[in-house]
């Protein structure tokens, strides 16, 4: 099925009383989970303009959780999430009526917007409202995992801070666009204010980053909790995209995604989120519309002077 035409494009067009399926893809195949997952969202919202059932395809294009040995055998969407409005791949390609989406994003879509972010639009309430009719919903399964984790991590008393942080290819890359993480030892002084501010005795921090999690557990001890993860020991000489690093184990491609969103799901069960802005940051303002507060970093972006 793999199809490298990157523009929106008819492979069956029949009956046009009969469903339109719209297949999601992405031809790049270093783009992470839930980049895929801002990325989709715009897709989902465009098909569902346009009278279409929308329908993701991670199974014919590789990608950064599906081992190649399971290219157009398996799709790595449904380990972790159910399918927009529960139709498979299958039933979209057997369809008379048959849509590949185009191979980037469409606009809109949830980008890194701090006015979003900061809910200083409508935006971040109208593409919560995909997640809120059950298009992006989590696997039961891996939901009830998660949530068997955070019932271990910490009791009812516990009032806990999320913390979400990028290091490795954010950093080292310097993309123009992105936006920049904080130092690491600038991101510590904000969370130890805003513990102390919105009496939080714990955070959970979510980072990719070894290098994050060692330094904020030599500061802060026991209130420093994260989750059982392994880590990809990312070279910046060598290494372009932490998303394509590989751990030596069983299951690796699956695994890498299974940990990086069960990150974000703990820490969008937080109390109050500290975060710079990043996919897995936007994710977990979409999951979870009750945070007490929320504290966004906002040192810009690379190549770009002002704010926003």
């Amino acid at each position: 099925m793999f199809d490298k035409e990157p523009e929106e494009h008819y492979i069956k067009q029949g009956d046009p009383a009969k469903p339109t399926y719209y297949i999601i893809r992405r031809i790049a195949d270093t783009t992470g989970l839930l980049t895929r997952y801002r990325m989709i969202m715009g897709h989902v919202r465009y098909a569902l303009s346009k009278g279409w059932i929308p329908v993701v395809d991670m199974q014919n294009y590789p990608n950064p959780n599906l081992d190649p040995e399971k290219v157009e055998k398996e799709n790595a969407w449904e380990y972790y999430f159910e399918q927009p409005l529960r139709i498979g791949l299958e039933q979209a390609y057997n369809g008379e009526n048959v849509i590949l989406s185009d191979a980037d994003c469409v606009k809109p879509y949830p980008a890194h917007s701090l006015k979003m972010l900061e809910k200083r639009s409508d935006a971040l309430t109208e593409w919560r409202m995909l997640v809120k009719l059950g298009m992006f919903r989590v696997k039961p399964e891996l939901m009830q995992e998660v949530t068997a984790t955070w019932q271990n991590l910490f009791s009812r008393e516990d009032r806990v801070l999320g913390v979400i942080l990028r290091g490795t290819d954010y950093v080292a890359r310097k993309i123009k666009g992105r936006p920049i993480p904080p130092p690491v030892d600038f991101a510590k002084s904000i969370v130890n204010e805003k513990l102390k501010e919105w009496q939080c005795n714990k955070f959970f921090l979510a980072t990719e980053d070894k290098k994050i999690v060692d330094s904020f557990q030599a500061t802060f001890g026991y209130r420093c909790v994260t989750s059982d993860r392994a880590y990809v020991e990312y070279n910046s000489v060598k290494d372009k995209w932490v998303s394509i690093c590989r751990i030596e184990r069983e299951n690796d491609y699956y695994l890498q995604g299974k940990e990086y969103l069960t990150q974000i799901l703990l820490a969008s069960m937080c109390n109050s989120l500290v975060a710079t802005r990043s996919s897995g940051t936007t994710a977990a303002l979409f999951m979870n519309e009750n945070f007490e507060h929320t504290y966004i970093f906002n040192l810009s972006r690379y190549g770009q002077i002002t704010l926003d």
